[in-house]
């Protein structure tokens, strides 16, 4: 398995393998909802504020984990992990943990200062990330499921209080997406 920068690989193609996995976990609408995602990740936001790393067996995207600059009023370097996936027949086998920790790895030589995500708890918690308080870090939208709004530091100390609501970029500007 290689780790390689999403920005070498067909956008289409990235958008295609990531949706079929999302289809085939969460059904056909959340997967044209994911693809329509990426084209806009992929295809509209300036590459300083998106960063993509995917997981290939041979020339084959397995796996895909995205970073979106979140502009704080104080800080613009904290970074929105979403979407991430692994195709199937690679879950549970370690890939997503070393997909994320690869990319908080290149986000670190970066310089980012944090990291937030939107998912499941008992997976993300194993990656070193925390409950966020939703007063410190402030989320872009509401939360549909405030539980899953987590954050982990980059940096050699506390997560920093980030206070009021930041600008996501345009791809996550959709309060149905929260």
């Amino acid at each position: 398995m290689n780790i390689i920068s999403l920005s070498i690989l067909n956008p289409a193609y990235v958008a295609q393998r990531v949706s079929e996995t999302f289809t085939h976990s969460e059904g056909a609408d959340t997967g044209e909802v994911i693809h329509h995602l990426i084209d806009k990740l992929l295809g509209e936001t300036p590459r300083e504020d998106c960063h993509g790393w995917g997981m290939l067996d041979g020339e084959q995207l397995v796996g895909a984990v995205f970073f979106s600059r979140l502009t704080y009023p104080h800080t613009d370097k904290v970074a929105l992990l979403s979407p991430m996936a692994i195709y199937p027949d690679y879950q549970r086998q370690g890939h997503g943990k070393a997909l994320i920790n690869a990319g908080l790895e290149q986000l670190r030589t970066l310089g980012y200062q944090a990291v937030v995500t939107y998912g499941d708890p008992a997976f993300y918690t194993q990656l070193g990330f925390h409950p966020a308080d939703h007063i410190e870090v402030v989320p872009p939208h509401t939360l549909s499921y405030p539980h899953g709004w987590l954050a982990q530091s980059l940096i050699d100390s506390d997560l920093p209080a980030l206070g009021a609501k930041p600008c996501c970029v345009d791809a996550f500007n959709q309060a149905d997406l929260w």
